[in-house]
């Protein structure tokens, strides 16, 4: 299959409106209750959220608390009693959570040199909330552990990722045979409770973030110009400074392409015709688009003369692919295999899985692998992140963006409760069907639109690729 360059409509550059979208307090306390119906179910009397700074994702998803400075822990038991353990300066913005909840300042999460005095220890508080001798707990960290898998833990139940010191308090109290690690009910593929959506209002939020996202790198590709340098370039973004995913890229360099996560350096300029990539993320969304920064065929740097046709359009047509493939139902393995029949080959160096979840936290999970088994679910939220990149020569090419999978009942319930944003979905997917030529599922839902769409020269956004 060929693909072809072609005029963009003006509307895709367009900046798309800001339309805020709060979750609600009903909305948290349903992920509540689904918790602890799978504790329940596991015959658990407690589950314990760790978070921090980094990790806070899986605390954020029950409560809308994210952990800042300081660690922090949500504890649920079994019968729906709510507590939240938090340090000096997280006391005052747990009141951000929108429902009651138990509070206990544990001024060790504080950061270092904080007070400590009149502190609880972990062992009084994990007594005050009721867990005892012979109580099961579920520990929900930031990972969980696989049988099997190279350089694995021989006990996937018994192994943790939290803090030492916090499991060394629980043990005074509670028998080690009875916690077990509880993360894969979380973030485990394909059941796991923060891997789909399942309210209208979910997608309305990430479309909100997606937009947002999206309209900071229209900005960006529209300010670039050879001789600034990145740094000049990332003042144009106009970010409103809401939380982000990861760090934020404006990469305009070989050197600074091929460390992959640096950030914007003011001593690096753009040089016509050499690589350059952006990348912006907020919570729920992440926008990256990576290529070569010229006007046309003619003003590509002498080193990277034939990439398009032989690097760049090939890896385009695997993220289109990604997205004709991509369904509910499908499953990972089959979205890698289409994927890897384009960009297999060693000159594309993937090296990643092509794709993943997506949620507050970037990368969440992902089945994209190869021989997976585990299908796509309605109201599973991707991240179409298909990474190629050469050494020899240096060059990379993104093209990510979100998309939700939705089932027929599931869009039906958008188009009742978000009438605007079902047609902005709509429009975004006839686009990419009439326009890209991509022929995507009806289950497959842009949240951008800038989904699915990548500038040959990135330094006119006038022309884009569509598949012949």
């Amino acid at each position: 299959m060929a693909v072809k360059i072609i005029n963009c409509p003006s509307w895709v550059m367009e900046e798309e409106k800001e339309i805020p979208v709060e979750l609600s307090a009903d909305l948290y306390l349903e992920r509540i209750r689904i918790l602890q119906d799978r504790m329940k179910d596991n015959k658990l009397d407690f589950v314990i959220i760790y978070g921090d700074r980094e990790h806070f994702a899986n605390i954020e998803y029950f409560t809308r608390y994210d952990c800042r400075f300081e660690e922090g822990l949500f504890i649920l038991s079994r019968d729906g009693e709510r507590t939240i353990v938090v340090g000096n300066e997280g006391e005052a913005y747990s009141y951000y959570i929108p429902f009651e909840i138990n509070r206990i300042r544990y001024r060790h999460f504080s950061l270092q040199g904080q007070p400590r005095e009149g502190s609880p220890s972990l062992t009084e508080i994990f007594k005050q909330v009721g867990i005892k001798a012979d109580s099961k707990i579920g520990i929900i960290g930031y990972k969980y552990f696989e049988a099997g898998e190279d350089g694995a833990v021989d006990d996937v139940l018994h192994h943790f990722d939290i803090p030492e010191y916090i499991l060394y308090e629980l043990f005074k109290i509670a028998d080690r045979k009875n916690v077990i690690n509880f993360t894969k009910e979380i973030t485990g593929l394909p059941d796991g409770i923060r891997m789909t959506v399942r309210d209208p209002q979910e997608i309305a939020f990430v479309e909100y973030q997606a937009i947002k996202t999206a309209n900071v790198i229209k900005r960006l590709l529209k300010a670039a110009k050879p001789g600034m340098t990145e740094t000049e370039i990332a003042s144009y973004a106009r970010a409103d400074l809401t939380p982000t995913q990861m760090y934020s890229l404006v990469n305009c360099t070989p050197l600074s392409i091929s460390l992959g996560l640096r950030s914007p350096d003011p001593n690096l300029r753009m040089t016509l015709g050499e690589v350059f990539g952006l990348c912006y993320s907020l919570r729920g969304s992440l926008c990256s688009k990576v290529g070569i920064a010229a006007y046309d065929e003619s003003t590509i740097c002498e080193r990277l003369k034939g990439k398009i046709e032989s690097f760049y359009m090939k890896h385009w047509l695997s993220v289109a692919t990604w997205f004709e493939t991509v369904g509910v139902g499908v499953t990972g393995g089959e979205v890698y295999e289409a994927v890897m029949n384009i960009v297999g080959a060693p000159e594309f160096g993937i090296t990643l899985n092509p794709g993943h979840y997506i949620g507050m936290d970037e990368w969440t999970n992902s089945n994209v692998k190869k021989d997976s088994k585990i299908p796509f679910k309605s109201g599973s939220v991707l991240q179409s992140d298909i990474i190629a990149s050469s050494t020899d020569p240096v060059m990379t090419s993104i093209c990510e963006d979100t998309i939700v999978l939705a089932d027929k009942n599931l869009r039906t319930k958008l188009k009742e409760m978000y009438p605007d944003v079902y047609d902005r979905v709509e429009k975004r997917r006839k686009f990419i069907k009439e326009v890209l030529n991509i022929n995507i599922n009806e289950d497959v839902l842009p949240m951008s639109s800038l989904a699915g769409v990548m500038f040959p020269y990135m330094l006119d956004t006038s022309l884009i690729y569509s598949k012949e």
